[in-house]
């Protein structure tokens, strides 16, 4: 290594790339003492983005899987900062950070700037409502941790409160429309059946599947479009069978506090309303610090993932805007923040050391969908020819893919005991979580 001083390296986010990324230079920098890794994030806590809607459901206690930035930084050698970024200060190298208070209003931590000598956005993705009106204030998201729990609360006390009127028919219907027709719309529309089953042997004789009235809706010709048209509709027949309705081809136009309302036909009634329609970066990296931002605000980055306007200013995962030689953008997905989050390493520490950097290459793996414990899709295979695993095997790669975000964190060796720990704590706690 070439610097002699102690350089600062500031990460902002801890999602799937963030966190892997501030584990890598922890280990390689921290360590040693050659640089001062810090990870900032508005939540003290981690929990992979793809495993939101088994939270939402209560198939997955949050508990076994969520991540500790603070234990965790202190195992791998980075410090952590809670608090939302307000502000970067290009001219300074200083980022703003927000103040963090309880659920009472009382501070905890005051607000601070902290300086850098490379800053790394990782700050990853929100849902996008495209402007349609009513649902910021009717809907429910599905971001992070904090909306999943609350989703799963919500549709909790719903399910109680219909199991124990005395008032409920055997023809009374829980209702419930999602809106889009992704990864996160299906996975989550099949889960929701799956919740209903295992309540219903918790006793709650009212709620089972057929209980539930689920309507999917895309505005697209067909779900989860990233698939072949074949595989798409395989998909959509499978949800069918569960008990939810699918609807393509629907834009909707507003949602108040009735349901949907479509463009054509009329309002999709609803006791609970989800929107999971699209992600965008948040609206307040929109021209930040004057760096070049794209309609959905992502930050605009070079093959090298270094912004456009400033070389010491790195973006990884949802929030940049990465573009492919062969035309078109990298997806905000998991599997390209964690390769983003690898050559990102490698970049940052060869950009501390005054050498040339590598280019970022975005490698298609495929795309796989959760369905209630099993799953389809599609894997790359050699000559990027696409492959269609269904059942057991694609539920298999589905699980590997998280295995092998756990193995960035912890290793081989730690990833594997937390296999076995999960076993026997699956053997031992109920099958849904109940709170």
């Amino acid at each position: 290594m070439r610097y002699l001083t102690m350089k600062k390296i500031v990460i902002v986010g801890g999602g799937a790339g963030g966190l892997e990324l501030a584990t890598q230079l922890g280990n390689k920098l921290g360590k040693k003492n050659r640089a001062e890794v810090i990870l900032v994030d508005k939540n003290p806590s981690h929990l992979w983005k793809p495993l939101l809607h088994e939270i939402a459901t209560g198939v997955l206690d949050d508990q076994m899987d969520e991540v500790n930035y603070l234990a965790h930084g202190k195992r791998n050698h980075f410090k952590f900062k809670q608090g939302a970024l307000l502000d970067i200060d290009r001219e300074n190298k200083k980022i703003k950070v927000a103040g963090v208070k309880n659920p009472a209003g009382e501070e905890i931590f005051p607000a601070t700037e902290l300086s850098y000598d490379v800053l790394v956005m990782a700050i990853g993705s929100t849902s996008n409502d495209f402007g349609t009106p009513g649902v910021k204030d009717h809907c429910i998201l599905l971001d992070d941790q904090v909306q999943a729990k609350r989703l799963r609360q919500i549709m909790l006390d719903t399910f109680f409160k219909f199991s124990a009127s005395p008032e409920t028919t055997k023809s009374d219907k829980i209702n419930i429309a999602i809106v889009g027709g992704g990864a996160t719309g299906i996975e989550l529309t099949s889960e929701l059946f799956t919740m209903a089953e295992k309540l219903k042997s918790y006793g709650f004789d009212k709620i089972s599947p057929k209980t539930l009235n689920v309507t999917l809706i895309e505005a697209a010709d067909r779900i989860i479009p990233v698939l072949s048209e074949k595989l798409s509709q395989s998909i959509k027949e499978q949800l069918e069978e569960f008990g939810a309705k699918v609807l393509t081809k629907t834009m909707i136009t507003k949602a108040d506090h009735d349901g949907f309302y479509p463009k054509e036909g009329d309002v999709i009634k609803a006791d609970i309303m989800i929107w999971a329609a699209g992600v965008k970066a948040p609206d307040f990296l929109k021209d930040i610090a004057g760096l070049e931002t794209s309609r959905s605000n992502q930050l605009v980055v070079k093959s090298t993932l270094q912004t456009t306007r400033d070389d010491d200013i790195f973006v990884i995962g949802d929030c940049a805007s990465s573009p492919k030689p062969a035309g078109g953008f990298t997806p905000p997905t998991a599997q390209a923040a964690h390769q983003m989050a690898s050559i990102c390493a490698k970049n940052v520490m060869a950009h501390l050391n005054e050498l040339p950097l590598s280019n970022f290459k975005y490698k298609d793996k495929g795309t796989i969908i959760s369905l209630a414990h099993t799953a389809q899709g599609s894997v790359t295979t050699v000559g990027s020819s696409s492959m269609i695993v269904r059942g057991t095997p694609a539920h298999m790669i589905y699980r590997m893919l998280y295995r092998m975000h756990q193995a960035a964190l912890y290793g081989n060796i730690k990833t594997g005991r937390l296999m076995m720990a999960g076993r026997v704590y699956r053997s031992v706690r109920p099958t849904l979580r109940l709170n």
